[in-house]
């Protein structure tokens, strides 16, 4: 390529934000639509073809989580080392080779090794993807991006929801098993889009202004970008502690939401399944709607109106079982749902330097994935030793509560705080 081509092409390239937007949406269904939330759907079904009880299908859940908190925890330094691009086609890879391993599992071991799997690729693309999606857009539109992007999650709960059951209607004894080659081959398909169509960030720091549809020469780094360690960095450690609240708390509805409206609710796995997609029908503008009002109101109000916003329906949950009710709870909680982490992915940005962007996503993620771990194994006790969902919705309100808290303190700290923005 001679130099002028060269130089055509990189004018080019601030374009082809719309592209990685695209590919990134489509990178979140495979690795959290289908690696992770489609585990809901799949998990009822699962649980009675394996003969598990409700500690050991909360344990299954947790190798989930726990794949995923480990391999989000270094995505990052991966990214810095092979790129984006490389790192997030093996892990998209990864997730498809868990879910036919899960297709063929014999028992509790094997069901825990497989899904151990799914969560390893689905940290391991999630983060890097987000990542790599903050680096084409500016600080501005951060918010709105990573939100749009959230929207894959949204759909994979839509396509799960309605699927699955049908499939296991289908084939009462082996649905599950063909619904996880089903979401196999998808997530597959996704790997190799990835490999075509995904590139690196641009050369330059030259990124998309949606603003005006123009290129912008803005710095990427915000003013709280003061630490260069992430480790360090205090705004980082506190925005990490209180996403591990919301780890834990909104596990109980994207996880075990299925199953509660089977076993609390009384509810056939059809209409049970019909609830779930709604729920994701919803939610998939939850990223862009919250994410679009974080840019202009700030990441910490913002993450506070959503904490209270969840508790108060997380207590709802707990509180009544009536069909009518819990159609409005979930459609309202499903209206917040991606909100959180699209806050999350946007302000890690905000309160690091652009290099270490990758890294303080990997980090914060961490903490999620702490709370997301420990949540299935409690929520599987309580609801074995209850035989009801409901304490496990409340201690979930409670631990979102405490988000929220933590939200509202951080925020006082931040608009005291000379030349800071919350």
């Amino acid at each position: 390529m001679n130099v002028q081509q060269s130089r055509i092409e990189e004018n080019k390239m601030p374009g082809y934000a719309w592209v990685i937007l695209f590919v990134t949406t489509l990178g979140v269904l495979s690795s959290l639509g289908f690696g992770r939330f489609s585990f809901g759907a799949v998990l009822p079904f699962m649980k009675d073809g394996l003969a598990l009880n409700y500690r050991e299908t909360g344990i299954v859940a947790s190798s989930v989580f726990l794949g995923y908190l480990l391999s989000a925890m270094v995505s990052g330094h991966f990214v810095n080392r092979f790129t984006h691009k490389k790192v997030i086609v093996f892990f998209q890879f990864m997730i498809g080779v868990g879910m036919f391993l899960s297709a063929v599992a014999t028992g509790f071991w094997s069901a825990l090794a497989a899904c151990f799997l799914i969560g390893l690729g689905a940290g391991g693309a999630y983060v890097p993807s987000l990542g790599l999606l903050g680096e084409w857009f500016t600080p501005e539109k951060k918010g709105m991006a990573t939100g749009t992007a959230m929207a894959g999650s949204g759909i994979g709960i839509v396509f799960s929801g309605i699927v699955v059951p049908w499939i296991v209607s289908i084939q009462v004894d082996t649905g599950w098993r063909l619904s996880w080659h089903v979401l196999a081959w998808a997530v597959i398909i996704i790997a190799i889009l990835h490999l075509v169509f995904l590139k690196n960030p641009p050369s330059r720091k030259r990124v998309l202004n949606l603003n005006d549809g123009q290129d912008s020469n803005t710095p990427t780094e915000s003013p709280a970008a003061k630490e260069d360690s992430v480790y360090r960095n205090k705004m980082i450690w506190a925005v990490g502690l209180i996403y591990s609240t919301w780890g834990f708390s909104y596990i109980i509805f994207s996880t075990f939401i299925v199953d509660y409206l089977m076993l609390d609710a009384g509810m056939d796995e059809v209409r049970a399944g019909q609830f779930f997609a709604v729920a994701g029908l919803v939610s998939i503008i939850s990223g862009s709607l919250w994410g679009t009002i974080s840019d202009k109101f700030g990441r910490i109000f913002t993450l506070i109106l959503v904490y209270f916003f969840q508790t108060v329906l997380l207590i709802g949950f707990g509180l009544s079982q009536h069909s009518t009710l819990l159609l409005l709870e979930i459609i309202l909680y499903a209206s917040s749902l991606w909100a959180v982490p699209s806050i999350m992915m946007a302000g890690a940005g905000d309160f690091t330097s652009p290099k270490n962007v990758a890294i303080a996503m990997g980090f914060i993620t961490l903490f999620f994935g702490i709370g997301q771990f420990i949540s299935p194994i409690v929520t599987g006790f309580i609801v074995d030793m209850t035989h009801s969902y409901s304490s496990a919705f409340y201690l979930s309100a409670f631990i979102c509560g405490i988000g929220g808290t933590g939200s509202y303190l951080l925020y006082r700290r931040l608009s005291r705080a000379s030349g800071v923005s919350a």
